[in-house]
């Protein structure tokens, strides 16, 4: 994982694209999205700029977002004037997803990119390439969002898993965008408003499941992108692997996982819907306990996968993760009254 600080200050760079020039650069990219680009939504790097024009308008912007989650922001802020590419594809974990070399030739073809520091090398390295190109606007969605030392990592940088935190990232985005098309600024802030309404509902939910919960520990048995939980709800999570996509179990951390989960009385343990579900598996295998999904919102998953109980959709946004996954399967985890 990248090696992170707190006393990183975030980009503040933003660069205004002509509108007049939209329809020229957004050939590259906007193709992928000649239906409703929610249907659509993860696109491999490598095929964006082939892709036909899908005859967005004028005052259409096409964003790349540089994983799931702030795919659905993006899409979400943008409303009808912004069409929204997620880099990462459907299938492919935001997290430990490397594009092809000529990552940066395709985000050329946008007018702007919202990623998120110290998430993937790839994305700052592209940032880092992109000063001076005064065609692309680079919107980071952790500016002004300061990362804390979890219990599994210093200077975690998962604050899009607490809903509160994501208010302040939508913001970003919706203050890029009203620097990229004042035109549509009044409408970028209402749609920013209006789904931050939904994420302080998630927050409410949350907060209600966990006060009926019986239990406040969670096993999760692939990485741990959860820590922000801890800090928003007092929930303890425990993973032998940590906060890597790479990293891998010990023996040891197996077994203390395994000694929590006797010790607390915990029947089930969790696994990151993006990720392979075996060390899960063998945990669960081991203590008598039951799998489930949780989703970090890194990854996108098409009709025919099922997770758990539920087929997941390649068009379901943070929310849906949440209503879908999340609470369903924290509602067992949890053992809520």
């Amino acid at each position: 994982m990248t090696d992170l600080s707190t006393t990183t200050q975030p980009r503040s760079t933003r660069r205004t694209v002509l509108a007049a020039g939209v329809g020229t650069l957004a050939a590259g990219i906007a193709g992928c999205l000649d239906e409703d680009p929610q249907e659509d939504n993860g696109v491999d790097g490598d095929d964006i700029a082939s892709e036909d024009d899908g005859g967005g308008g004028d005052d259409t912007y096409t964003v790349a977002a540089g994983m799931p989650a702030l795919w659905d922001f993006t899409r979400e802020v943008g409303g009808d004037h912004v069409n929204a590419v997620d880099l990462v594809p459907t299938g492919e974990h935001g997290h430990d997803y490397e594009p092809g070399p000529g990552i940066v030739e395709e985000i050329e073809e946008a007018d702007a990119f919202v990623y998120m520091r110290e998430f993937a090398g790839w994305m700052d390295d592209a940032v880092a390439e992109l000063e001076g190109d005064d065609s692309v606007a680079v919107i980071d969605a952790s500016a002004g969002i300061e990362f804390f030392d979890s219990p599994a990592e210093d200077d975690d940088e998962h604050w899009w898993m607490d809903p509160v935190e994501c208010q302040n990232g939508v913001d970003n985005i919706a203050a890029g965008f009203a620097e990229l098309d004042p035109d549509h600024a009044d409408e970028y802030n209402e749609n920013a408003t209006a789904f931050s309404e939904d994420l302080e509902e998630i927050h409410e939910k949350f907060e209600e499941l966990v006060d009926r919960a019986t239990l406040d520990e969670i096993v999760i048995g692939t990485h741990d992108s959860f820590q922000w939980w801890n800090r928003r709800y007092d929930i303890d999570v425990y993973s032998p692997i940590g906060t890597s996509p790479d990293g891998e179990a010990s023996a040891q951390d197996i077994e203390e996982v395994e000694n929590h989960i006797e010790e607390y009385g915990i029947e089930h343990v969790l696994y990151d819907v993006g990720e392979p579900a075996h060390l899960a598996e063998s945990i669960a295998d081991e203590t008598g306990a039951e799998v489930l999904p949780i989703s970090p919102v890194e990854t996108q998953l098409d009709e025919t996968t099922e997770v758990g109980d539920v087929e997941m959709e390649s068009d379901w946004g943070y929310v849906a993760h949440y209503q879908e996954i999340n609470f369903p399967s924290l509602e067992r985890a949890l053992q809520t009254a």
